[in-house]
């Protein structure tokens, strides 16, 4: 399928069908087998407590992250996984090119340092509810946004304030920065039969594996 570009409001870009079927695999494999680790990989972490649950579990049931981890429990970056001391995965050089590739293409920017992975694979009983990505000390460096296996609904702010949605497909990516940086988003329904192409082999019907780059730190 060709490229698709677009902007559904000011600083925020997709381009759907970015990634081929066999990029796509690749990109699985890898994900995949950093998943697979016993100390570094994919888990179900404890979410912050709150008035209605005091040990809440994180909604998407397998996460990861590569570089800095960020902790759901209190919404703070680390060098190492808390609980148990071990740094996670390095962030893959392919990946760090791949940010700087699409920002250089679609989102241009001065600079930007990848330094955390946010890994998160939703499954049909899973979504994300709205929210701001505030928990960086850097909000003002753009976060690119990788989606493979299936579409989904994504919620998001517009320029007015009030909230529109759209379908994000497999093999796809978004960019969120400058104005949109603080936009209030979230993650609503999978949709059944749409896996993308090179996703057959690693998820299922109504399941996707979400990755956001994210500059943490400031300058």
């Amino acid at each position: 399928m060709a490229m698709k570009v677009y902007s559904p409001r000011r600083d925020f870009v997709i381009v759907e069908d970015y990634f081929t079927a066999r990029q796509a695999a690749d990109w699985l494999r890898l994900v995949t087998e950093l998943g697979s680790d016993a100390h570094r990989g994919f888990h179900h972490p404890e979410l912050k407590a709150n008035r209605f649950h005091k040990a809440p579990k994180y909604p998407v049931k397998k996460f990861m992250c590569l570089g800095l981890y960020w902790n759901p429990k209190d919404y703070l970056y680390y060098e190492t996984i808390p609980g148990s001391g071990v740094a996670p995965h390095p962030i893959p050089k392919e990946l760090s090119a791949l940010a700087s590739l699409v920002l250089a293409e679609y989102f241009p920017v001065q600079s930007f340092r990848p330094e955390s992975v946010m890994v998160n694979f939703y499954t049909a009983d899973s979504s994300m509810g709205l929210h701001v990505d505030k928990d960086e000390p850097n909000q003002e460096a753009p976060i690119v946004g990788l989606n493979f296996g299936s579409a989904c609904r994504f919620f998001y702010e517009a320029e007015a304030g009030q909230m529109r949605d759209l379908r994000i497909p497999g093999n796809s990516i978004y960019i969120f920065g400058g104005s949109a940086r603080r936009m209030r988003h979230g993650l609503g329904s999978i949709y059944a039969k749409t896996l993308a192409p090179g996703a057959e082999d690693f998820l299922g019907n109504k399941e996707r594996l979400n990755l956001t780059i994210r500059q943490v730190l400031k300058p």
